[in-house]
């Protein structure tokens, strides 16, 4: 058992969500294989908004945002996307729905960016305890008057409701990480080709509250041995190990499928090597 743990929004997640999960991808550092990564809208929004804030306020226009910065995030997802494949008309509309909202989006954000962008998908960790560290990427920090800084965070959805981030382990340990007092939502709402801002100011209470909820996170999975956790999937499970775990509850062997369906990062004994792809928080 490791005897201390670097945290993440997506490994936090997939603790709570299942320990069985995380064990097939953090202990067995198991990856699924796939032939084509599909390209989604939200990772090529990310990556042109990003750009787009990488840029001096005096070069920021439409036409760099749906062009230079929207060029970098389509080339960014090709290595493991062929838009002549399956996924061509998949890719169609994502390129008609980014630039669509990108064009909206200079002459809306404009009136609305009253900050200073000071960092742009920085790592940033804090040690928690000498055992729990965090690590977060924040989209982008920035100052509104004066010192205070806040975690701007971009979202797509579909559909946009109030209280959509409430619960978001990505932003809650953003603002751990770089001292923030809060988070700046941008929800592209792609439904209704709608832009959406609002603020949620997290106070210190809410603060220590993950904090301390991230260090029991922590501990638990440090004091948890692999073999303890629970070995069948759930009733509506269906993620991306569900045949290990449907062939562990029926006493098959797991070798064969780990052969065909996966490959392990860092290679585990017996296993071949593969570098490890970063999940998409």
């Amino acid at each position: 058992m490791v005897e201390q743990i670097t945290l993440s929004p997506t490994r936090i997640r997939r603790w709570v969500r299942c320990k069985k999960s995380y064990n097939w991808r953090y202990n067995w550092k198991l990856i699924r294989i796939r032939k084509e990564v599909p390209m989604t809208l939200g990772s090529v929004i990310a990556v042109a908004l990003a750009e787009y804030y990488r840029l001096q306020p005096s070069e920021r226009s439409t036409e760099a945002l749906t062009s230079t910065c929207l060029d970098k995030a389509i080339e960014s997802n090709l290595p493991t996307f062929d838009p002549q494949g399956e996924g061509a008309n998949e890719w169609k509309k994502i390129m008609v729905t980014s630039n669509l909202l990108l064009t909206r989006y200079h002459d809306w954000a404009v009136e609305r960016d009253n900050f200073k962008v000071i960092e742009v998908e920085t790592s940033r960790s804090l040690e928690l305890t000498p055992k729990v560290h965090f690590l977060a990427i924040p989209d982008t920090i920035v100052v509104i008057e004066e010192d205070t800084q806040f975690v701007l965070e971009h979202k797509v959805r579909f559909r946009y409701r109030l209280g959509d981030f409430n619960l978001d382990y990505q932003s809650i340990g953003a603002c751990l990480v770089t001292g923030s007092i809060g988070t700046i939502y941008n929800v592209l709402e792609y439904s209704k080709m709608k832009l959406h801002r609002t603020t949620h100011i997290r106070d210190k209470y809410e603060l220590d509250y993950f904090r301390d909820m991230f260090i029991h996170i922590g501990e638990d999975i440090l004091r948890t041995p692999p073999g303890d956790l629970y070995p069948m999937p759930m009733g509506r499970c269906h993620c991306e190990y569900f045949e290990l775990c449907n062939a562990e509850q029926t006493n098959l062997d797991i070798n064969d499928i780990i052969k065909e369906l996966y490959m392990e990062s860092h290679g585990r004994e017996g296993v071949g090597k593969s570098k490890e792809p970063e999940e998409q928080e």
